[in-house]
């Protein structure tokens, strides 16, 4: 399908604004929705014509509601709704997390996947259908140290999207989730040296860490009719893990 009407969160530069090409490129229509005016329109201004910049915090209820009803007034249709939005900041234990930083975390990483999908699934049932991806993170499955707000709230999307598409997908909702590893995104270049990348990237069987445009290959299969029997899956994009020796 193309012509799709697609809102991709957290678009302003890597895994969404890599995803928001794809999608432009399948002849989608798409609205780049994130905090960072600037950045977002001039992403979108990159794209081109088939993108729309939004500026808005997902975080707030009221926003998302405003975001949803402006795109809806708009395009006439949400087809496609993609939550990339989310952030990490390792360094503390439980003990050393501050509540305030717990439900910052949790906000961030978690409730904004929750209200986005409440606010359009109505709209995609009332439609007969549509597709939402996730994502979480190799950390909310698998753990990471000194990041326990950001890997409870990962682990979260994950079983938040198991449960969206028990309630949703017989009405016509698909929902899965990506799971990234390590991904080269700015701001993985702004935070690591290039030898910290490489280490990381040794610890893949693939030898390296993902390009952003690797993470949205996935999401744009999962929201196509390709995979229409997919239903309630994270599936991990991470280069395969070494083992254990």
């Amino acid at each position: 399908m193309t012509n799709r009407v697609v809102i991709v969160t957290a678009a302003a530069d890597g895994i969404g604004a890599a995803t928001a090409r794809a999608f432009a490129s399948s002849g989608d229509r798409v609205v780049l929705v994130d905090i960072d005016r600037d950045a977002v329109e001039a992403t979108a201004a990159q794209i081109g014509d088939a993108a729309v910049a939004v500026v808005g915090d997902v975080t707030d209820e009221q926003v998302v509601q405003h975001v949803v009803e402006g795109v809806v007034a708009h395009h006439g249709a949400i087809d496609v709704l993609v939550n990339v939005v989310g952030g990490s900041r390792p360094g503390k234990t439980a003990i050393e997390l501050t509540m305030p930083e717990w439900q910052q975390l949790l906000a961030l990483n978690l409730t904004s996947t929750f209200l986005m999908a409440r606010a359009v699934l109505p709209m995609m049932e009332r439609a007969g259908g549509g597709a939402i991806v996730n994502v979480s993170s190799g950390a909310g499955l698998r753990g990471m140290a000194r990041n326990p707000g950001y890997c409870a709230a990962k682990a979260g999307v994950a079983a938040l999207t198991r449960a969206l598409a028990i309630d949703h997908g017989p009405n016509g909702v698909r929902v899965n989730c990506v799971a990234p590893g390590p991904v080269l995104t700015p701001l993985m270049r702004r935070n690591r040296t290039p030898d910290e990348i490489a280490s990381m990237g040794r610890l893949a069987l693939a030898g390296r860490i993902a390009e952003p445009s690797e993470i949205a290959a996935a999401i744009e299969w999962l929201a196509s009719d390709a995979a229409s029997y997919v239903m309630g899956q994270t599936i991990e994009v991470d280069g395969g893990p070494s083992p254990m020796i």
